[in-house]
């Protein structure tokens, strides 16, 4: 059951990022708040973070949103997340500490974080809040997820298994 629930998934993270692809295309840039709404700017945000699956396309959304965040259209925020999956993606660490994955016991992990003294520095200027202070203690993730988990995650780190991530 758990397989069917993982390509389920799957497919839903393939289909919204065609359904992006097609709104970026008709737009012909990033669908910024003042365009599409706030909240659809941040279901772009997350569908552009879940576009593992196409690291070329995830890469162009990137470049989109970086433009996006200049022209006043999303926030820092939403760069700093798109940006750290990313570089989590491309196995380099990431800059502002927003990509977790949960272990085989269901805890939260953050994936690998660059310069760690700086990280509050930086989220600040993401408009993030400190790290330590970003919000209670993350619950174990629930039985289902961590089936899940065990069919993409092997020891204490996830195996990369989809092809080549894109670049920041």
């Amino acid at each position: 059951m758990a397989a069917d629930v993982l390509t389920a998934i799957q497919k839903m993270q393939q289909d919204n990022a065609v359904a992006l692809h097609r709104i970026v295309e008709s737009l012909r840039q990033w669908p910024g708040h003042r365009t599409v709404g706030q909240d659809a700017c941040q279901a772009a945000v997350s569908i552009a973070v879940h576009c593992d699956h196409d690291p070329a396309f995830q890469q162009r959304l990137l470049r989109l949103l970086r433009a996006a965040v200049t022209a006043g259209e999303a926030t820092r925020a939403q760069l700093a997340h798109l940006h750290d999956r990313c570089l989590v993606n491309a196995r380099q660490p990431q800059l502002y500490g927003t990509q977790h994955w949960y272990r085989s016991d269901g805890q939260l992990q953050p994936h690998p974080i660059a310069d760690l003294a700086q990280l509050d520095t930086r989220r600040a200027g993401a408009d993030l809040p400190p790290l330590r202070r970003a919000g209670p203690a993350p619950p174990r993730a629930p039985r289902a997820a961590r089936l899940l988990i065990d069919l993409r995650y092997s020891g204490d780190h996830p195996l990369f298994s989809l092809p080549e991530r894109c670049a920041a």
